[in-house]
């Protein structure tokens, strides 16, 4: 009887061998796939900017007139502040010798310089009634901005009777754009 279970045993074992021996003889080859993912980047500028003084004073309508074709206001726009690429993300508007009834419609165009497309936020709300300024912007309806295009937003100023002399007024806007997928 020992002899059979010890003939079984090795048979068992030899069987083992011979699975593990086929296990390890059989052919294989292994694939792997190195991932790199670089991000896009959301940038935004102001590239180019216009007013529309360039002759005779832009007048608010009625009761203002300007037949004359007087040119004594000045509308202009200056970069104020760039980024670390020297691209201008500030821009100053300057009225001087501003008076009630002047009123420059400035377009400054909002410049794409990144590689994902961007669309506007959120801005400021300007709405001054009855000051001495009258501000409202001019904002397309679609604001979304493809790299390389431009958007333009137009900013109408106009200086109201309510307007002091040799006053300074002054007010901020602020456009926040970011990428065209998390924008409703």
């Amino acid at each position: 009887m020992k002899s059979i279970s010890t003939i079984m045993g090795l048979t068992f074992i030899g069987l083992m061998l011979l699975a593990l021996g086929v296990a390890t003889a059989m052919w294989m080859e292994t694939l792997w796939i190195n991932t790199y993912i670089e991000t896009g980047e959301v940038r935004v500028a102001w590239t180019e900017w216009t007013c529309s003084d360039q002759g005779p004073d832009p007048q608010a309508g009625e009761p203002f007139h300007n037949e004359e074709g007087k040119n004594v206001a000045q509308c202009i726009v200056t970069p104020e502040i760039y980024d670390d690429e020297q691209n201008v993300i500030k821009v100053n508007i300057t009225l001087v010798n501003a008076y009630p009834g002047y009123a420059p419609f400035i377009t400054l165009y909002a410049g794409n310089i990144g590689t994902i497309p961007v669309k506007l936020l959120n801005y400021t709300n300007l709405q001054y009634d009855e000051e001495p300024l009258t501000v409202y912007l001019d904002i397309p309806e679609d604001t979304q901005i493809h790299p390389g295009e431009s958007l333009p937003i137009g900013i109408h100023i106009i200086v109201n009777q309510e307007a002091e002399e040799l006053t300074t007024y002054s007010f901020e806007l602020e456009f926040t754009f970011a990428q065209w997928n998390e924008v409703p």
